[in-house]
């Protein structure tokens, strides 16, 4: 990857060009200014039928990228080099989509946009089985990234506030995402649609750890728990789809202080350009002073980084953005032994990781073009016990898209991408490591013939070079509008994976893993309040199965390569989903209910038998409560999750895995109070972990000789969470 040949092709020929090497380093932060254009300045108000301000709608013109958001009134501007006669389209998330044709021909413009009424029809029936949007760019928005700051069990984690969504599984001790079913490695994190490869800290065996990025790096969050796109492959159950930024609305300063330390992040906004920079150094200590932690912690978890982002829109409606993020994080704790139980093992982990990405997005006429690659690489240097492990892996990704849209009623999307990555591990005098080169190809289309149906079906080729094994995904979607608020989705297709890294660091070579969804929902939208049930079927097939093995419960055991393996696992996944949500019965009130069951078992790796995994609850569920006192200025949030006990291994019990924990019960509580010191504008947030000081226990070690049982207990029963947040940029109380 040459980012100095990218500059060439993106860049304005007759723009200044600084040392390459700074541009790598900041993203393009100090390339110099683009050669001056008349700009008209285009400005005004959204409003509803009734004279409403309509805030946090779109406003653009047709076909370019110049356009903005409205703020908390409605109110927008932005600038444009545009000429003539164009058409301004404003839209909103429960209202139709207006379109007005403008003459752009003086200096300053001013517009009221009217939006028409208050309907939330869905008269373009949008297909949703499998998929939650928490973004502004479509009817069918159930989350905003702000949501996952008012959630009071997320604590400001994108991964937390997911887990609390209908179909995942709360697993304390493992990281990662565990979707209907599917462990942590069947959940695939791509941002602007580039594969993350790290997107959590380092693992430490028995903790969960928080995912690296902050929910408002990006203006949408689409989490799909199956039938996702033919875009995608590698994820037997799960996509979370970050998109970036495009233009910031204005340049900012911010500043950050909280128990875990501290950050600051600056934006500077041109006519054409912008650039973002945040730094941060984090230490735990403040925060373990008055917590406490269920087994010594002898390095509080500390760290820096930082991350840098460049946007530039061109002349011909292109569109360039450049992310940089580093980050240095280390840690030290004892840990339970998973070889021994009742014995401790100190665990200390420095990690380095750096992720690039790029795309540059140009439109032409019908016609979307869009190319992206990214970079990343991460290196653990581990003690564990006396004796060193060290892993380092790193992915590089190539990304081609062609999107043509004839008319509204059709689009067709044609792509590649090209993946290389590797994983390398040593411990002790014993290393190993494989290289993988995956290449992939695919297409989709979207037929909308009625404005109450719409048909989406897509096919994926993928071939692993390391398995030597190809794989044909076809998939479908469509959609069924049934009344004037309501819609009925369904979707399905085949989706692969290769096996887990343990058996190819080892040398194991098996084909690849598969899986089979089948999914239906009912949604309804109206005024504020959602409702949305989902059923689902999944089989699993062609699973890593190792032959004539005892079960081992170590999650970090190691597969010699003279262990005998093929591919006949099996398993099935079935359940429901059940999500309501509602804002408009009481003013300033926000609650949701959420609830799944599920029904799974499987026969794979070393399981003797088929049966339900040790991460899977049969039924849980989350109810979430917001609630913003407008005289004071405060902000209150209170969450519930309940999940029902988990498999996990006794060895003298008669039914493998039958035992079960008691059931897991969090309540959380968060607060926050918005104030203004001059020009300053301030936060102040505390947010509870298990308020009631709850004894969870997430399962059970044994002895060998299994008369021995230790529990697997959190790092913490309560924690407590407190900091400040100041700007130079208003907050409106949907910021808390």
């Amino acid at each position: 990857m040459n980012f100095y040949y990218l500059k060439q092709i993106f860049m304005n020929p007759n723009t200044k060009t600084l040392n390459p090497r700074l541009i790598f380093c900041s993203i393009g932060f100090l390339i110099s200014i683009n050669v001056c254009l008349a700009q008209t300045r285009i400005d005004g108000q959204v409003k509803d039928s009734r004279g409403k301000a309509v805030p946090f709608s779109t406003v653009y013109i047709e076909n370019t990228l110049d356009g903005a958001t409205t703020d908390s009134i409605g109110k927008f501007l932005f600038t444009t080099s545009e000429k003539g006669k164009h058409v301004l389209i404003g839209s909103c998330i429960g209202y139709e989509t207006v379109k007005d044709t403008i003459i752009i021909d003086k200096p300053e413009l001013h517009f009221t946009v009217k939006l028409k009424g208050k309907s939330i029809v869905l008269n373009s029936v949008t297909i949703t089985a499998g998929t939650l949007e928490a973004n502004n760019d479509r009817e069918v928005a159930i989350l905003k990234p702000l949501d996952i700051y008012t959630n009071a069990g997320a604590q400001g984690d994108i991964a937390g506030a997911i887990q609390s969504l209908p179909g995942n599984q709360r697993v304390g001790n493992q990281t990662g995402l565990f979707v209907r079913g599917g462990d942590a490695s069947e959940t695939a994190f791509v941002i602007d649609g580039m594969t993350v490869q790290n997107p959590f800290s380092t693992d430490v065996p028995g903790v969960a750890q928080r995912s690296r990025f902050t929910p408002f790096q990006f203006k949408g969050i689409a989490f799909s728990s199956g039938g996702y796109s033919a875009r995608y492959g590698q994820a037997l159950s799960s996509v979370l789809e970050l998109n970036t930024f495009d233009m910031p609305q204005q340049s900012t300063l911010n500043f950050g202080m909280n128990m875990s330390g501290v950050q600051a992040s600056a934006t500077k906004k041109w006519n054409h350009s912008a650039a973002e920079f945040t730094g941060y150094y984090a230490n735990l200590s403040p925060f373990l002073d008055v917590s406490n932690t269920n087994f010594h912690i002898y390095d509080a978890p500390h760290g820096e980084g930082f991350s840098v982002k460049w946007t530039e829109k061109t002349k011909t409606n292109g569109l360039f953005k450049a992310f940089f993020k580093y980050d240095m994080n280390m840690n030290g704790q004892d840990i339970p032994n998973p070889d021994t139980p009742g014995t401790v093992i100190p665990f200390g982990v420095k990690n380095h990781n750096e992720y690039f990405n790029s795309s540059y997005r140009q439109v032409i006429h019908k016609f979307v073009l869009n190319t992206s690659v990214s970079y990343s690489n991460n290196t653990d240097r581990i003690g564990w016990g006396v004796l060193p492990f060290n892993d380092n892996d790193w992915r590089g990704e190539w990304r081609g898209e062609a999107w043509y849209n004839p008319s509204d009623k059709i689009s067709l999307l044609l792509g590649s991408e090209i993946q290389r990555y590797q994983y390398k591990q040593g411990f002790d005098t014993l290393s190993s490591k494989f290289n993988e080169l995956l290449a992939a190809g695919y297409l989709e289309a979207e037929w909308k013939p009625a404005t109450w149906f719409a048909f989406k079906p897509g096919i994926r080729f993928e071939r692993s070079n390391l398995l030597s094994d190809n794989s044909v995904a076809p998939r479908i979607a469509l959609a069924f509008r049934t009344g004037k608020y309501s819609q009925i989705s369904l979707a399905g297709g085949s989706y692969y994976q290769d096996p887990d890294k343990k058996y190819l660091l080892s040398g194991h070579r098996p084909r690849l893993e598969q899986a089979v969804h089948y999914i239906a929902n009912y949604q309804w939208i109206n005024n504020d309040r959602s409702f949305r049930i989902e059923g689902y079927y999944k089989t699993y097939n062609d699973l890593v199965k190792e032959l004539n093995t005892s079960y081992n419960p170590n999650p970090y055991r190691y597969v010699p390569d003279t262990v005998k393996l093929d591919n006949s696992g099996n398993g099935y996944a079935q359940g429901i989903d059940i999500f309501w949500r509602d804002k408009a019965t009481i003013k300033n009130f926000d609650y949701w209910i959420m609830y799944s069951y599920i029904d799974t078992k499987r026969l794979y790796e070393n399981f003797p038998v088929k049966t339900t995994p040790v991460f899977v609850s049969s039924n849980n569920l989350n109810i979430l409560l917001k609630y913003f006192i407008e005289p004071w200025q405060v902000n209150l949030g209170l969450s519930y999750a309940y999940a029902s006990g988990k498999p996990y291994y006794d060895p003298i019990s008669t039914k493998f895995l039958g035992n079960r924990t008691p059931d897991y019960q969090d309540v959380a509580f968060n607060f926050s109070y918005l104030a203004t010191f001059g020009k300053f504008f301030t936060v102040f947030y505390l947010s509870v972990d298990n308020l009631f000081n709850r004894k969870n226990v997430y399962g059970y070690r044994y002895s060998y000789d299994g008369r021995n049982r230790y529990p697997i207990l959190p790092a913490i029963y309560r924690g407590i969470f407190a900091g400040i947040n100041i700007s130079l940029t208003a907050f409106s109380k949907e910021e808390l």
